[in-house]
């Protein structure tokens, strides 16, 4: 029998976001593996009462549900926290029933260093224990922003090329090698009803590049942005401040 997965991205960008573009990543390698994905926007989804019930009923026919949110600050989102309110109240309902089924979920941290995804994941294994889910792992994605605006397999495209001593290479290469290879096993995994080995996920764990290059590549993006749109001269007004 075919099986069934569902990802649910958690994300106001959309398609803009690394939210969308690392868990429709997981979402392909498991179509190559004869897996159907049925995807849902939540921001979208949580709106439209018919589109509550269907992607409840694609989590009742899932044994793997996908699970990819941003982060803000250091927890889930308004609109994370009320998807799971609304997928506990359908099986406390009786709408998702007791078959086994994997959560992998993806946090995507706009901050460089990824353990500020560690509520998240928590809060998001413990949506799993409530619902009799079974936690497979969490992926704590820190500088997230890089796979907003590329792919993973379009990013590794681009290093290809570039000298292992080469600081890009660095940045963006190796990191985005790790979280392929962590993917790619955890896709082998979930397919077979297996959790991900937590050495996959430990790999993850790494900053990828100084914090004084992250803040310098924030602020001239800062600029650049600015000059884009005409207001250099306005980055320092302080309208709300009373004179």
């Amino acid at each position: 029998m075919t099986k069934h997965a569902t990802f649910l991205m958690c994300s106001p960008r959309g398609e803009k976001s690394a939210s969308y573009s690392l868990g429709n990543y997981v979402s392909s390698l498991l179509e190559d593996r004869g897996i159907t994905v049925k995807s849902f926007h939540t921001y979208k989804t949580l709106k439209n009462s018919e589109k509550i019930e269907e992607m409840i009923a694609s989590i009742n026919e899932s044994s793997i549900i996908i699970l990819s949110s941003p982060l803000y600050i250091d927890s889930a989102p308004y609109m994370t926290i009320k998807l799971m309110d609304t997928v506990s109240t359908a099986k406390q309902e009786g709408k998702i029933n007791d078959d086994k089924r994997l959560l992998l979920a993806i946090s995507c941290a706009g901050y460089l260093e990824y353990y500020h995804n560690n509520i998240a994941l928590k809060i998001y294994k413990q949506f799993a224990k409530k619902n009799d889910f079974t936690w497979a792992g969490g992926f704590p994605i820190g500088a997230a922003g890089t796979f907003a605006m590329h792919t993973v397999p379009g990013l590794l495209e681009q290093v290809a090329q570039l000298p292992e001593d080469d600081v890009r290479y660095q940045i963006y290469g190796k990191p985005t090698k790790i979280l392929d290879s962590a993917f790619k096993t955890a896709v082998e995994k979930i397919s077979n009803g297996e959790v991900i080995p937590k050495e996959e996920l430990l790999k993850l764990e790494v900053v990828v590049m100084p914090l004084g290059s992250y803040i310098e590549g924030g602020n001239k993006n800062w600029i650049d942005w600015a000059e884009k749109i005409g207001t250099v001269e306005k980055l320092r007004d302080k309208p709300y401040e009373k004179k």
